[in-house]
């Protein structure tokens, strides 16, 4: 635990932040008093459905009234077993609630460590608290990289520059001087502040911004896309279909009794409640799987995002390295002594108070100098790459990338630090300038010495890579820093093409990034618009996840299919982002890689098997509605089916580990099996019933040969669908098809089945060895139609571009 406790501490210690004189902040009398008032910023998150909700969705739903009207109707007519089928309801639906409920609650107290705190002055000290806890009229504190968490006016703040492009969808810095208004959601980029909280909860500006950010991406899921689709054309096709059958099934038999049993066999099975039930499980499930291995999905749907990602974007910092810095050696020009570098760069680093992992290297190295006076403070920023003060008495310096503080940057220094960069080291530049800074330098300044600084690689680098280079995901690593530094440090951590690499400060727009993508592995001096561009044309060809934890990455997170944020991040880059790796290790993403490919080729297996029922009931309703046939099957014959060969291994099979790489899309790959299952089932049925014909079998007789044959098919499809397998697999299996053979040896009365081991036996056992031939068959001409289909859509994308 000791990672995680890391990310509730990692802003708490306050000690060099200076308090304006006379800034006091609120008593803790005024804030209780306007807690009383209800003055705090609480703000219902909608991001994890509550308890209530988990069980109002599944429980009261359009599948389960439905099935509730069905045992109603069966009861009414009299026949009080063949309501069965609703006790399966209700059973699947209990185990569903319980294991969301469980899962999200595993998510919530692992959620904890993720929450943003707020820095706030009470008492004329400074604290961190939960960011619901903030009051109206607070004041607060802001630095680089946080996130304003509530409306306010600027108090305190040298040269504070804010990103409101959460607001505005402008992603330029704005300048902010006192009594400006600071509006949530936005986020600072440079500088540190204090400003008034002048609104809270549901008053503030853009209050949903930030749960928006998180959850704006979850409408990409293919799989939910389907399944609504499939709920769409089910919801209007079952009541005129059941009408319909009612109506011919009355007709055929002149029982009401008949007609309601042979109508609700036929909506039951039509009935995919499991299916969406085990959907919301698998993705529960899921995340809470993750969360226990310090992973928090925000928006349960990004799993399936997940699962599908073949492009992985990176930093340097915080994935490749470790995040550390430690500062080498300092390369002095002539006429500067060490004794003046340490008075320097003591006061610069005083000053600028910058809390990036550069500006910490740095101050272990040099001791601190307060006796020089500020005129004016440029803080650094991810667009600039450098920062600076201007001193009243001792001039102007500044120390950041040498290609951004020199416009030009002179032979004489390129090479001395090419060796530096070659070796995969930082480079910064310290220089004198000779008149007051501005954001903009308008002429070169002088250099006064060359600052050395190494990255430490993770540990587990190498490894992690190398398993995403077996999994087919490229690795893209878009950096701040130099190229070649970048280039070189990737190389070290075993990233495939890594010597692939440009400088994106060299080339002037207009850009071709699709083309730039598809040639290089490694960019280096990104800016953020830029990184948002890069990420934007991967995006054409693949499905792309962007990790990060800067204030610079939050655009590029924002825009790619699923964003990955470091938890000892700012609080702007997780706000932006889907997943959070709470202990900040990108080691983590294979275990979010594996995650979703599991639950997602998971949910697959089970989406077919479901809808073989789903298909061939519905084909045979609309026949019978026809040929005024007896349907063949009655609801309390229809449980062994519906439980043995779809419902509880579906339960196993929704949970399984199963990391195989997701091919093709969801629609696709389930009709792959469940089109040819449940054409299989039809051809079974229709020759019993043509068999009925002519040998003058009874209805008891061939609806017993239906309902048998139409299991072998179900466990047939079983079979397809748990490959590749092994032992506890196989030993499901059989244990299912032992309980099924058992339904017609020992429990033949109890579900109105007639003997299978008398003249019955001479068409089941032909029949159910054409069944498995035909079924082989029809799957191969699905795998050939799927495969031309899926070769015209590419090619017709490739014509459309």
């Amino acid at each position: 635990m000791k990672k995680t406790e890391e990310v509730q501490t990692v802003e708490e210690n306050f000690d060099d932040v200076e308090i304006p004189v006379g800034m006091e902040g609120l008593t803790v009398s005024e804030v209780q008093r306007k807690i009383e008032d209800g003055q705090i910023n609480q703000v219902e998150e909608n991001l994890l459905k509550s308890d209530k909700e988990i069980i109002k969705e599944n429980t009261i739903n359009i599948f389960n009234i439905l099935n509730f009207v069905l045992a109603l109707l069966v009861l009414l007519v009299g026949s009080p077993k063949n309501t069965l089928f609703f006790g399966v309801v209700i059973i699947n639906t209990l185990i569903g609630v319980i294991q969301e409920l469980r899962a999200k609650h595993t998510i919530d107290k692992l959620s904890v460590l993720a929450k943003t705190k707020a820095v706030v002055l009470r008492d004329g000290c400074l604290q961190q608290i939960d960011q619901e806890q903030i009051v109206l009229g607070e004041t607060l504190y802001l630095r680089s990289g946080d996130q304003v968490p509530v409306d306010g006016k600027l108090l305190a703040g040298a040269g504070v520059e804010v990103d409101e492009s959460l607001l505005t969808g402008e992603a330029d810095r704005v300048q902010k001087t006192l009594q400006d208004q600071l509006y949530s959601g936005s986020f600072i980029t440079a500088g540190e502040c204090f400003y008034q909280g002048t609104a809270v909860g549901k008053d503030n500006f853009a209050e949903q911004l930030t749960s928006e950010a998180k959850t704006k991406k979850t409408g990409n899921s293919e799989l939910t896309k389907v399944l609504s689709r499939m709920i769409a054309v089910l919801t209007v096709v079952i009541i005129p279909v059941g009408l319909g059958l009612f109506y011919s099934q009355y007709q055929a038999s002149e029982s009401i009794k008949q007609a309601v049993l042979g109508t609700v066999a036929a909506l039951v099975s039509m009935i995919p409640e499991g299916l969406m039930l085990l959907t919301s499980v698998a993705f529960a499930v899921g995340a809470a799987n993750l969360a226990r291995k310090k992973v928090l999905v925000q928006a349960l749907p990004s799993i399936e995002t997940l699962a599908r990602v073949d492009v992985i974007c990176l930093d340097k910092t915080g994935t490749i390295t470790d995040g550390t810095l430690k500062f080498e050696e300092a390369l002095l020009e002539e006429g500067v002594s060490e004794e003046r570098l340490d008075q320097i760069m003591g006061a610069l680093l005083v000053q600028l108070n910058d809390q990036n992992a550069t500006a910490k290297a740095l101050r272990e190295a040099f001791p601190p100098v307060v006796e020089w006076a500020a005129e004016k403070i440029v803080p650094f920023s991810s667009a600039r790459k450098w920062s600076g003060v201007t001193f009243k008495e001792q001039g102007s310096y500044a120390f950041g990338a040498p290609e951004f503080i020199f416009k030009n940057l002179p032979q004489k220094i390129q090479e001395k630090i090419q060796p530096y960069l070659a070796a995969g080291q930082r480079v910064l530049v310290l220089v004198e300038y000779l008149t007051v800074l501005e954001e903009e330098l308008a002429y070169e300044p002088r250099l006064l010495a060359t600052l050395i600084i190494s990255d430490n690689l993770r540990e587990n680098a190498r490894a992690t890579f190398g398993y995403f280079a077996q999994q087919d995901v490229q690795l893209k690593v878009i950096s701040g820093d130099h190229p070649l530094t970048v280039s070189k440090i990737a190389q070290k951590a075993g990233i495939k093409d890594a010597e692939m690499f440009i400088d994106m400060s060299s080339i002037s727009e207009p850009i071709d990034y699709k083309a730039l993508v598809d040639q290089t592995t490694v960019f280096g001096r990104v800016t953020p618009k830029q990184k948002q561009a890069l990420i934007r044309a991967l995006k054409e060809t693949h499905t792309v996840c962007m990790t990060g934890d800067g204030v610079n990455d939050v655009l590029a997170l924002r825009e790619a299919d699923i964003g990955v944020a470091m938890a000892n991040g700012s609080s702007a880059a997780r706000a932006a982002a889907d997943v959070i790796l709470l202990d900040s290790d990108f080691a983590r993403m294979q275990n979010v890689l594996n995650e979703g490919r599991r639950v997602i080729n998971n949910i697959e297996r089970v989406a077919s098997m479901y809808l073989v029922k789903t298909i061939y009931s519905l084909i045979l309703a609309v026949i019978f509605m026809f040929i005024a046939n007896p349907y063949p099957f009655e609801p309390v014959q229809l449980t062994p089916i519906n439980a043995l060969t779809v419902g509880i291994p579906s339960f196993f099979l929704a949970l399984k580990p199963s990391y195989e790489r997701i091919k093709g899309d969801f629609l696709n790959n389930i009709l792959r099996v469940s089109l040819p299952g449940a054409l299989t089932v039809v051809s079974a049925v229709m020759v019993i019933q043509l068999a009925a014909v002519l040998f003058q079998l009874d209805y008891q007789a061939t609806s017993t040969m239906s309902v048998f044959l139409t299991g072998c098919v179900g466990l047939l499809v079983l079979y397809k669908v748990s490959f590749p397998l092994d032992k506890k697999k196989i030993a499901l299996i059989a244990v299912l098809a032992g309980a099924y053979l058992s339904c017609y040896l020992f429990f033949r009365e109890f579900f109105d089945f007639d003997k299978l081991w008398n003249r019955n036996l001479f068409f089941v056992i032909p029949l159910t060895f054409g069944i498995y031939w035909l079924f082989k068959g029809l799957t191969l001409i699905m795998d050939k139609l799927v495969g031309w289909r899926i070769a015209w859509q590419a090619k017709h994308r490739v014509k459309h571009k």
